[in-house]
């Protein structure tokens, strides 16, 4: 089934942003307020982790044993360093994520709202199956402090992910919310409670 046949009820909203641009806190933040968010990097996690068929596929086309030690960070390499193995890749994990969103929805149809948390939101043109979009932006040079930071990445290496992705000025223009995660903790969270207020205000109605 598709996303389309379960729209508006619940209001299906995607939650995105740039690599590092502390969308996982923004996650964690929401479900301990008990909001229901569907983690598509856990969920990719942990296909990659269980999913013995996309396993072996990977094996034979590019030679890469995931349950090796350095497996996963051999296809992290190619994937941000080749747009044609990402586009590969992506084509043969995407539609399983998707259909596991599909049966997420289906199961939590009770609910007002539900969040889908997807860094790619854009790249894959999930952003056309939701209603609304939250964007969790923080400008590029930023971004690159804290990835380099986070990963213990080059320069070099750490552009090269961030152009792997759409850039995030753009992202903007297709976005219902704007969260600015520049500042501290306490200007976050506020952004974020007050978003979920008018979210919830408007399931009253």
């Amino acid at each position: 089934m598709s996303v389309r046949f379960v729209k508006n009820k619940p209001k299906i909203i995607g939650l995105t942003g740039g690599i590092s641009s502390g969308k996982s806190t923004v996650v964690k933040y929401l479900l301990k307020e008990n909001i229901l968010v569907f983690d598509s990097d856990l969920a990719v996690k942990n296909i990659w982790k269980d999913n013995q068929i996309l396993k072996e596929e990977i094996k034979k086309r590019y030679s890469i044993d995931l349950d090796s030690t350095n497996g996963k960070s051999e296809l992290a390499h190619i994937l941000f360093c080749n747009k044609e193995v990402r586009t590969e890749v992506e084509s043969l994990i995407h539609p399983i994520v998707f259909k596991m969103i599909d049966d997420w929805i289906v199961e939590n149809n009770e609910q007002k709202f539900l969040i889908i948390d997807m860094p790619l939101l854009f790249e894959v043109g999930y952003h056309e199956k939701v209603d609304e979009v939250i964007l969790i932006y923080v400008p590029c040079r930023v971004q690159l402090k804290r990835l380099m930071l986070r990963d213990n990445l080059s320069k070099e290496d750490a552009m090269n992910r961030i152009k792997s992705q759409m850039k995030i000025d753009k992202k903007i223009n297709y976005s219902t919310y704007v969260i600015n995660n520049e500042g501290d903790f306490d200007s976050l969270y506020e952004q974020i409670d007050k978003l979920v207020r008018g979210l919830k205000d408007e399931g009253k109605q």
